[in-house]
């Protein structure tokens, strides 16, 4: 890994964190509306699978370790093996999904990725506060399509700007 790349892995792992702070509940389900999607989707079509990973997984050990970084400000072994772990662990499967896809095609690495989390999200859901699986989609899926959607749309015109300015500049 080169080690001149430590502070943007650094500044990828705060974005992500600041999406789990600008979250809020929907009355209906136990999973946070967030813009962590948003911000794994820019991290994920900007940095390669072994640094999405590292960010995704650094990620993963602070808020395990109890530092306040998931959803709410909260953090712990609880909440990442708890009700939304699902996600947690889709946005370590997912990012890399994006990143290994993007080359062939941006908007399917998206639709795949969050297809990642939205599939382990809801399997984890549904087993941890031991629902149908029916209900875990109902719950955890439908109602974030379209934000999520949106989030993609968000991520890819921003991608597109940083990935023209970026080559502008090389």
């Amino acid at each position: 890994m080169n080690y001149k790349k430590i502070p943007v892995l650094s500044l990828g792992l705060a974005l992500l964190i600041l999406g789990s702070y600008l979250s809020f509940y929907l009355p209906f389900t136990t999973v946070p509306f967030t813009l962590q999607v948003l911000f794994l989707f820019l991290i994920s079509l900007f940095f390669s699978p072994m640094e999405t990973f590292y960010i995704v997984f650094s990620y993963l050990i602070l808020g395990g370790l109890g530092i306040p970084v998931f959803a709410g400000g909260r953090g712990g072994l609880n909440i990442l093996f708890g009700a939304t772990g699902g996600y947690l662990f889709g946005f370590l499967l997912g990012g890399i999904t994006i990143s290994l896809l993007k080359r062939y095609s941006e908007i399917l690495a998206l639709i795949f990725g969050i297809f990642v989390i939205y599939l382990l999200g809801s399997m984890w859901l549904s087993i941890a506060i031991k629902i149908p699986y029916t209900k875990a989609i109902l719950t955890g899926v439908l109602p974030f399509i379209p934000y999520d959607l949106l989030k993609g749309i968000i991520a890819l015109t921003i991608w597109n700007k940083l990935k023209t300015h970026i080559k502008s500049n090389s």
